[in-house]
């Protein structure tokens, strides 16, 4: 193999893999990058895998202004880690060459021999289902989905299904829905061409975010081609040039459907950006163990409010757009909010929706598809005693 890369393409797509590239594993393989140059076919695939996904990026010869230039094929194993480092500090173009059981990394008059693993031991997680549904969706799209969705995944071994998110094709939609039983997130984005039948599918929660990381989410335009099989997803977009296969979760999902209440006593409607701040104002006070917040609702406002047995206590008021009809107050966990709101993010207003104290609370973005709900807490384990002392 022997190559040149343009310095600047070649550290982006190394600083792209690594975020596949487990910081803790027993497999020494996974902590490597696979190179392959095929000068036939004018590209050169990058290749990251860990146990739950695989991604694999592509440099392809263009006939002017090239990022890369192919003088031999082959390929390389290279530890992914180091050779980003000796690529971020590159002052020129890259060239990788392979000579015996050795990869020439140089640049200017600086050269590093890497002694990677052999090519064949790299085996690239990926899609082996025969049965599978394939769509294309906005990159916008797909991005807001995950981020809307998968803060609300369990992080507990305990039920290892509740640490994905559930991707549902389906009615030419595609849809959404994490829950770790104290709070849930669903949300729903348009698709076209859909080929194949309904599917289902749950994917760990931490490989949608990785997803989401490589996504070019500002890019209105650019479309993902989404494959949903029976164990696995795969991702491509920019003409096949990044391309990522995902592992899907053994086991079978809650029905998560029968959780959302189909009607709400009380509906109020707040600026958003403004119940995040104040949330994030009183979460200063909370109480550690149990992140504590009061939310009192009115026909005029809603007060947000925490208190700590040594610092004190902190509230702060809001004006409602619609309040509701009588008063009432809730317990939540704070930072569960805060999380929500923050998944929010592009939403002007949102809504909540209550029924009893004792009742989850849902949350809703005004004008778009989605819903969350977030559990309260019972009012007779708080020490109201010392909110009284501290007022």
């Amino acid at each position: 193999m022997k190559a040149t890369f343009r310095h600047g393409d070649l550290e982006k797509i190394l600083r792209q893999l690594l975020r596949v590239v487990p910081s803790a594993t027993n497999k020494v393989v996974l902590k490597h990058v696979l190179i392959e140059a095929k000068r036939e076919e004018d590209r050169v695939d990058f290749y990251a895998s860990s146990e739950d996904m695989s991604f694999r990026r592509t440099l392809f010869v263009e006939a002017t202004d090239s990022s890369v230039e192919i003088a031999q094929s082959g390929s390389c194993l290279l530890p992914a880690k180091e050779l980003h480092e000796i690529v971020k500090r590159a002052n020129g173009p890259v060239m990788l060459s392979t000579q015996n059981d050795r990869t020439i990394v140089s640049f200017g008059r600086t050269k590093f021999e890497l002694a990677g693993l052999p090519p064949r031991l790299f085996s690239p997680y990926g899609d082996a289902d025969d049965e599978v549904t394939t769509t294309t969706v906005l990159t916008p799209n797909l991005y807001r989905l995950i981020r809307r969705t998968s803060y609300a995944a369990g992080k507990s071994l305990a039920r290892p299904i509740l640490t994905g998110v559930q991707l549902t094709l389906a009615d030419g939609h595609l849809s959404a829905v994490a829950t770790d039983a104290l709070r849930l997130a669903q949300s729903t984005v348009p698709c076209e061409d859909v080929s194949g039948e309904d599917r289902q599918l749950v994917i760990p929660a931490t490989v949608l975010d990785a997803l989401a990381g490589a996504l070019p989410a500002s890019d209105d335009d650019e479309e993902i081609t989404l494959t949903l099989g029976t164990s696995s997803c795969t991702v491509s977009w920019g003409d096949d040039a990044f391309h990522m296969a995902l592992r899907g979760l053994e086991g079978t999902y809650p029905n998560t459907a029968r959780l959302i209440p189909e009607r709400m006593t009380h509906r109020v409607v707040v600026e958003r950006q403004a119940l995040l701040t104040a949330c994030e104002r009183v979460a200063i006070l909370s109480e550690a163990d149990h992140q504590r917040a009061e939310f009192r609702f009115t026909p005029s406002g809603l007060t947000v409010s925490a208190t700590s047995a040594q610092y004190g206590y902190a509230e702060e008021t809001l004006e409602t757009i619609q309040g509701t009809k009588d008063d009432m107050e809730i317990l939540c966990n704070v930072n569960y909010w805060i999380t929500a709101l923050k998944a929010l993010e592009g939403v002007a207003q949102v809504e909540i929706g209550l029924n009893s104290p004792l009742q989850p609370c849902l949350l809703r973005p005004v004008g778009e598809k989605g819903v969350g709900l977030i559990a309260t807490v019972a009012r007779s384990s708080v020490p109201t005693e010392t909110k009284r002392q501290a007022s």
